[in-house]
């Protein structure tokens, strides 16, 4: 039986590590010992792929990315393979000093950004420096500056401050381009940017993608009436950032920079395909949380973790993600339509019966509209969809709803 390493340490990036088995701490041991071996590697390669471009990248690039990037060089070829040089040559020498001087972000999104900062790796000892804190703030603020109709969402955060561990304090302009680069070219349309309804089509694609890949596991989870998305959504909004341990999620990473985003599905099908033999065992949802957070969270093997991704998972085209994106998002604006209708339907309903002797009963509208609604099925991303007449229901004060609300 394997014992645990009693010596608390830190990994590669300052992130703890508390509680490792000796075969978990051999792993890291190995994964180290490689290091020298890549160097090699990649200090031989010459990247003559333009990341920009609809060029595919080239085999001998993408396998040397799935082997993983040594520590040293990470910072500089995340910053050429993301494609964040060459979009930087696109603006003006002064671009992101000038955007990041503008001030905080809207009255709406700035108190938010402020809360949310001190949430963002906490426990770490650089992210939380108010530097590290001044930092990320500078950075969000810029990126949101630049894309001025996406609204702000606290997995940026997290994005930005893993990219600040990995590439350093001092590359903050390096860390704002790459991130430019990866939310608005390597990852277009996903739930970083789109918050909760893009987290919506990215966790139905990975449904549709589960049961396809492992029909037995979708049994298993409506058996239990256990929710994929609420255990897998971060897995996608911030990137694996606060799901897997740091070091491998810098190899997810390394993948995502060449890539692109269906290397996320395959991380995250390589982790259920990981798990289905304790997860088809399970007799309770609290179950499945726990294996798909606690093992997820010590999954240190990164080799195996992108070998089952990459080798055993199956085809996954990049062009059969796109059409099944369209699909889902052409599904959920469907729902979002058809319970936007309900609800105006019962308002309207509910206006006609309306009496003096029974107004003051129930003044507010919206707690008798989701009491009529109460057993129905509803989509979750209500945001930003709201017609006129909900728009005034969701800003009425609201009242005590009582037992039944």
């Amino acid at each position: 039986m394997s014992q645990s390493v009693a010596l608390k340490c830190l990994d590669k990036y300052g992130f703890p590590l508390a509680g490792l088995t000796a075969a978990e701490q051999a792993v890291r041991t190995e994964a180290a010992a490689r290091e020298t071996k890549l160097l090699d590697k990649w200090s031989r390669q010459t990247i003559s792929w333009h990341p920009l471009s609809n060029t595919p990248p080239p085999s001998k690039l993408k396998a040397l990315a799935r082997d993983g990037i040594p520590l040293s060089l990470r910072p500089t070829l995340w910053y050429q393979l993301s494609g964040a040089a060459a979009l930087k040559r696109t603006e003006p020498a002064e671009y992101y000093t000038s955007l990041a001087s503008l001030g905080k972000l809207s009255d709406q999104d700035g108190p938010e950004l402020s809360l949310d900062l001190f949430r963002t790796f906490s426990t770490h000892p650089l992210v939380s420096s108010y530097k590290a804190l001044e930092t990320v703030r500078r950075i969000v603020t810029a990126f949101g500056r630049r894309n001025q109709s996406v609204s702000y969402s606290q997995n940026v955060n997290f994005v930005v401050a893993f990219l600040l561990v990995v590439m350093g304090l001092s590359k903050e302009e390096e860390v704002f381009w790459v991130l430019t680069a990866l939310l608005e070219r390597r990852l277009p349309a996903t739930s970083v940017v789109e918050g909760l309804s893009g987290l919506n089509v990215e966790q139905r694609m990975f449904d549709v993608l589960v049961e396809r890949k492992h029909p037995r596991l979708i049994e298993v989870f409506d058996r239990l009436e256990c929710s994929l998305g609420g255990l897998t959504g971060e897995w996608f909004s911030r990137m694996f950032t606060t799901a897997l341990p740091a070091e491998t999620t810098a190899r997810v990473w390394d993948c995502v920079m060449v890539e692109g985003p269906k290397v996320l599905f395959r991380a995250a099908l390589s982790l259920i395909k990981m798990n289905e033999p304790a997860l088809l065992n399970t007799c309770h949802s609290v179950q499945v949380s726990r294996i798909l957070k606690w093992r997820v969270a010590r999954s240190y093997q990164a080799d195996v973790l992108l070998k089952i991704g990459f080798k055993s998972i199956g085809t996954l085209k990049t062009d059969m993600l796109h059409q099944l994106r369209i699909a889902q998002q052409g599904a959920l604006s469907l729902e979002v339509a058809a319970h936007k209708k309900r609800l105006e339907d019962i308002l309207c309903t509910n206006a006609a019966a309306r009496t003096p002797k029974t107004a003051g009963k129930s003044d507010n509208p919206l707690a008798a509209a989701l009491g009529q609604c109460k057993g129905q099925s509803l989509p979750l991303p209500i945001n930003g969809i709201a017609s006129s007449k909900l728009t005034t229901i969701l800003e009425s004060p609201i009242e005590m709803w009582g037992e039944d609300s």
